[in-house]
């Protein structure tokens, strides 16, 4: 039995669907299971890596385990971390970190997953780490503005980075929870290409074959719009000083995907083709 949780999520879902292909049994925890909408041979249990009795009870019989933080992922990971210590047996373990554990500007998100690896590392010492830059997903955040007026006003800056496919990420997370040759491994993880926002904004206006218009929000208009939505405005600052930043980690590729999946990884051009539909 391997156990997935954030098994409704972007990178999650991929997971689910890639272990019920290769005939694994699949455990999901999810906050609202009647929610989940996951195939029938899927056990969903209810609760979330923040409950600790719920995740020692979702544990229980499991070989393997997918880890998938949301939200105040150190929060998050302290009691998840504990349920790993009561349960015991679980043989292998993927947390989904983040590259922002690698970034040279010191900032809350960065801070959050490292302090979240240490904790989850310490419960399970040889625990894999998946450290991937931006989704080809995080583009979503453009779709209604892109329906509704045909621009994007982005919020991250326009550095050049090498987003990643979920689907990717989810083959990567599999392969680790089925073999014992990835233990304790650290991966950082990219996409084939680099691509700054604008040129992103490119593909998908190719795809859709309609001209979009695209403008970067000032550092103190999206430190503004952060703050006013997590109430922690120091946060806010250091979080975009560091998306802002010209060193941010996930800006070249490195061939890690390429070399653990044996093939190259999609490109955002090929994803965006597929998902056009979201974005009209």
């Amino acid at each position: 039995m391997i156990l997935v949780t954030g098994a409704t999520g972007k990178v999650g879902r991929h997971v689910v669907a890639r272990l019920r292909e290769a005939g694994h049994r699949v455990r999901a925890l999810s906050r609202d299971p009647a929610r989940a909408d996951l195939p029938p041979d899927v056990e969903v249990v209810a609760g979330s890596p923040g409950d600790a009795d719920a995740s020692a009870a979702a544990l229980a019989g499991v070989d393997a385990a997918f880890v998938c933080l949301v939200g105040d992922v150190e929060a998050g990971a302290r009691p998840f971390a504990e349920a790993i210590r009561r349960a015991g047996g679980v043989r292998r373990l993927v947390l989904l970190s983040s590259s922002a554990v690698l970034h040279p500007v010191r900032h809350r998100i960065g801070d959050e997953h490292r302090a979240a690896e240490e904790l989850i590392g310490a419960a399970a010492p040889d625990a894999t780490l998946l450290r991937p830059g931006p989704f080809h997903t995080n583009s979503l955040w453009w779709a209604k503005s892109i329906r509704e007026q045909g621009r994007v006003r982005c919020l991250v800056g326009n550095n050049p980075g090498a987003p990643v496919d979920p689907d990717d990420l989810a083959a990567v997370a599999v392969a680790a929870l089925t073999s014992g040759e990835h233990a304790r491994r650290r991966y950082e993880l990219t996409g084939p290409e680099v691509l700054t926002s604008a040129e992103q904004v490119r593909v998908i206006s190719d795809v859709l074959g309609r001209d979009l218009d695209f403008e970067v929000a000032a550092p103190e208009e999206v430190v503004a719009t952060f703050a006013s939505i997590t109430g922690d405005r120091p946060a806010a600052e250091t979080n975009v000083a560091a998306l802002h930043s010209p060193r941010v980690p996930w800006g070249r590729t490195n061939g890690t995907v390429e070399r653990l999946l044996g093939r190259k990884p999609r490109t955002f051009r090929d994803w965006a083709a597929e998902h056009a539909h979201l974005f009209r």
